[in-house]
């Protein structure tokens, strides 16, 4: 099952669990959300990837990279990990207080 927590600073999205088109949905509105409440990180654990050579098999993390590659989270500068896809937001925009939850982002 899908886990979030936000720290006032950074919100870690763990996506084991989810299937890819809920994982996808719920990137979006984190990233959404944490523009919107003056988050200055987004972390999206996807865990590795395990698609066969000929990538028939579409996991959550070529996902994340597509859209990422599509201008998905334009304006984000992005870090690509073996296990996490990291989205460094605007440092300028000021912190809401009010914290994220899943219930926010899980559908």
């Amino acid at each position: 099952m899908p886990r979030l927590s936000d720290t006032g600073q950074t919100v870690t999205l763990d996506l084991h669990g989810a299937r890819v088109e809920e994982a996808l949905d719920m990137a979006r509105r984190a990233l959404d959300l944490a523009r919107q409440r003056g988050r200055r990180r987004l972390d999206l654990i996807h865990g590795t990837s395990t698609s066969d050579a000929y990538g028939q098999q579409r996991t959550i993390k070529h996902a994340l990279h597509q859209w990422l590659d599509g201008g998905g989270a334009a304006g984000a500068q992005a870090q690509r990990g073996e296990t996490v896809l990291t989205l460094y937001l605007d440092l300028t925009a000021p912190a809401r207080p009010d914290r994220l939850t899943l219930r926010d982002v899980w559908r």
